[in-house]
């Protein structure tokens, strides 16, 4: 406004007062400002837990619709329950508290969650309460405040999703998936831990993950006796990896064609194939089947002869008629042509002689009892026609 003057004709001389409050500026510019990071973290484990709600837009396997997530400020451990209605989220958050009062010896002591009416039902505020659990609650509509949720939720989703389309599982497989997902986050090193694994930051116990594989890849499942069809059915079956069984060491899979969880012990995995795409991908490279390439070795030089690969030569080889009005040049022969797609020259085939005939070469000593260096040696030196 100051210097619209100097550039805009006719335009009117405006005082412009230093303290001045617009209410049309502030109803149609006013912007949403950004929330600050907390540098506050809890200092043990199960200070503060961090709880949300994620709808799926379709119906689970086993019917669920919702799941509730819980994090650990302290740890960064995640666990995740499938519910089938958001009312259940009260008894799952029961199971949650009583889980760490037994497993992990200790209490809640803080819990931050957003205005949802999961979280602020009588039910709910007063089953934390007698715990003697602190409730914090995020401003309606500012799901910044609760972030830690917010983020943990999209970490999750994106890590199931990802594997998820890469094996091509239905939809309604999002509950495997997610499952799935938490558990491998759980066992991932993360940068504010210092590289630890959230289940190392709170168990104090570092986790292996030889039992992990590809998820929805293709294995060979044992079929016990009593589950056969008969004695002439198979020993195994081709099934589609779910994740780890969460009662005990084995695995869980989904058997075709009616699609029925299947838990066993063993199995053999083919992480290269995923059964319920429509044409199996091949990963490439794959972190458990790939093996190193042989080195090339170099071949350069006159003397050099590289070897030929043997045990595919044919039985024999075509004649090759000489041509009329050729006058006496010798004809390149039929197994030279061969011989250039990768064949050898039969041991007990006649060659033929030339300027450079076998007899005149030398070979190496190595190469000397070589049915391919001296058949190679012998085509190479025929004269051309």
């Amino acid at each position: 406004m100051r210097q619209a003057g100097k550039y805009v004709k006719d335009f009117p001389k405006v005082e412009i007062p230093t303290e001045h409050f617009c209410p049309g500026c502030a109803q149609g510019k006013m912007p949403n400002k950004a929330f600050p990071p907390t540098e506050t973290r809890a200092t043990e484990p199960f200070e503060l837990i961090h709880s949300d709600l994620k709808s799926f837009p379709i119906n689970s396997y086993h019917k669920f619709q919702y799941a509730i997530v819980f994090f650990d400020n302290y740890s960064s451990h995640a666990w995740t329950i499938n519910l089938k209605t958001k009312d259940t989220a009260l008894h799952a958050t029961k199971h949650f508290l009583a889980m760490v009062e037994t497993q992990y010896k200790t209490v809640v002591q803080g819990w931050m969650s957003d205005a949802g009416g999961e979280f602020k039902s009588k039910a709910f505020i007063s089953m934390l309460t007698e715990r003697g659990i602190k409730i914090l609650q995020s401003i309606p509509h500012a799901h910044q405040q609760n972030g830690r949720a917010e983020r943990i939720i999209r970490t999750l989703m994106e890590k199931a999703e990802s594997m998820r389309l890469q094996a091509c599982p239905p939809q309604s497989w999002w509950e495997f998936t997610l499952d799935h997902a938490t558990h491998v986050y759980n066992r991932t090193p993360i940068h504010c831990l210092s590289w630890h694994t959230p289940s190392e930051w709170l168990s104090r116990n570092r986790p292996s993950v030889d039992h992990l594989r590809v998820l929805s890849c293709g294995a060979y499942v044992f079929i016990p006796a009593e589950v056969r069809t008969n004695k002439l059915a198979p020993k195994s079956e081709l099934m589609t990896y779910l994740g780890s069984h969460p009662g005990g060491k084995g695995w869980i899979f989904m058997r075709g064609p009616n699609n029925v969880i299947f838990s066993t012990t063993q199995a053999i995995f083919n992480e290269s194939i995923f059964p319920k795409c429509p044409k199996s991908l091949v990963r490439v490279p794959n972190t458990r089947l790939q093996s190193p390439a042989p080195e090339p070795q170099k071949c350069a030089g006159e003397n050099c002869h590289c070897p030929l690969p043997i045990g595919d030569e044919p039985e024999s080889y075509p004649e090759h008629p000489v041509p009329s009005g050729s006058k006496g040049k010798a004809p390149e022969p039929a197994g030279r042509e061969i011989a250039r797609k990768g064949w050898g020259w039969k041991t007990g085939d006649e060659v033929p002689s030339g300027p450079r005939s076998f007899q005149s070469l030398h070979l190496p000593n190595s190469t000397q009892n070589s049915s391919a260096h001296r058949s190679r040696a012998g085509l190479e030196g025929f004269p051309n026609p």
